[in-house]
């Protein structure tokens, strides 16, 4: 329930180094295993676009974040609300991304994924007023050029690879919109909201909003966009309740160490950005392994121009950890809140996000 924030309480400590680069770490592995159990929906006939099914499970991990944690902190209503409308922007984004990665293959998917990075620091700096040095728009610009390896790449591989290819480099800008938001809602100086707190509020306004949906949409056409599609894969229902459930699960960890990573990891959600191109990494090792020359096309493969492209991505990817590391350091002397990062006569001034 909703009601005005306690003034003056006490923040709570910051929690070590080791345990944020446990969940950074946690954060990093669970994101592989998103794509691809998107791919094995797909592949048991769960993943169609219209009823956006696996999504419902995908947002009831993230709800499920705030059963776990233990927290009684209350939110504002303004606060509720600002949440609420981050996490319509992130209903969007994530519908695009996952249906666009059905579409583009795991591989493709993970590279343009990684463009978070870009968008990340592109946003912090125009809704956080965090300030870029020169090294990092280089490293920014490099992630771009690998990105546009794959681009052009896609080109051969059909019109469905080039609509999903779009559908997630769209999807991403918007996902890095909620990143940056989502900092700004937990770093705000009026009121801080924990990591999961704010995790539970916005899964369960997507849950809602994706719940609403297989009542009012998916309930008229289940037997023909779902059981039917399930029947020609060979699917049981105990088959597709555990792909479901594995989906809710690993997102609810995803979420939980997303949440903590934004709010206490050096860098913020520009941070959180940066990691995309190393969970881009291990995705293509993993659906090389898992998929190709079983299912799909050259798009479950690793190839020569993938390889170039994660060459070149990972390569601004470091780069841009490097040059924040070193920017870190400079101005904060060691290990503290993001919240340090932004001049606190800027959160005075009302530069954190308002609706």
């Amino acid at each position: 329930m909703c009601r005005p924030p306690q003034k003056n309480a006490p923040k709570p400590p910051l929690p070590s180094v080791r345990t944020t680069a446990l969940f950074v770490t946690l954060y990093i592995l669970s994101g592989v295993t998103q794509p691809l159990l998107m791919e094995v929906a797909a592949i048991h006939g769960l993943a169609d676009k219209r009823c956006q099914l696996y999504m419902l499970f995908y947002y009831a991990g993230t709800a499920g974040v705030s059963l776990f944690s233990g927290s009684d902190e209350s939110l504002s209503w303004t606060t509720t609300a600002k949440t609420a409308f981050v996490a319509a922007i992130d209903i969007v984004a994530q519908t695009m991304n996952y249906s666009g990665a059905t579409l583009a293959g795991p591989t493709i998917f993970a590279i343009v994924y990684s463009s978070v990075t870009v968008w990340c620091a592109l946003f912090a700096r125009l809704v956080l007023g965090r300030r870029m040095t020169i090294q990092q728009w280089t490293a920014i610009l490099v992630v771009f050029v690998g990105l546009g390896v794959t681009g052009l790449a896609t080109v051969d591989l059909g019109p469905d690879v080039v609509k999903g290819t779009l559908l997630v480099g769209v999807g991403s800008a918007m996902h890095a919109m909620m990143y940056v938001l989502s900092e700004s809602l937990m770093n705000n100086g009026k009121e801080s909201v924990s990591s999961a707190k704010l995790c539970g509020v916005y899964g369960a306004v997507a849950f809602t909003a994706y719940f609403a949906w297989q009542v009012f949409y998916t309930s008229r056409h289940f037997v023909q966009l779902i059981l039917e599609p399930m029947k020609e894969s060979g699917t049981t229902i105990a088959m597709a309740l555990a792909i479901l459930l594995s989906i809710l699960v690993m997102n609810m960890l995803h979420s939980a160490t997303f949440f903590h990573t934004v709010k206490y990891c050096p860098g913020g959600s520009t941070s959180a950005g940066v990691m995309k191109g190393l969970q881009a990494a291990l995705v293509f090792g993993a659906t090389s392994i898992a998929f190709c020359n079983r299912i799909g096309g050259s798009e479950m493969c690793f190839t020569e121009d993938k390889l170039v492209s994660l060459f070149i991505v990972v390569a601004g990817v470091i780069m841009f950890a490097r040059a924040t590391d070193i920017q870190t350091r400079k101005s904060q002397g060691g290990y503290e809140d993001i919240l340090s990062e932004v001049d606190i006569s800027e959160v005075e001034d009302g530069r954190q996000f308002t609706v």
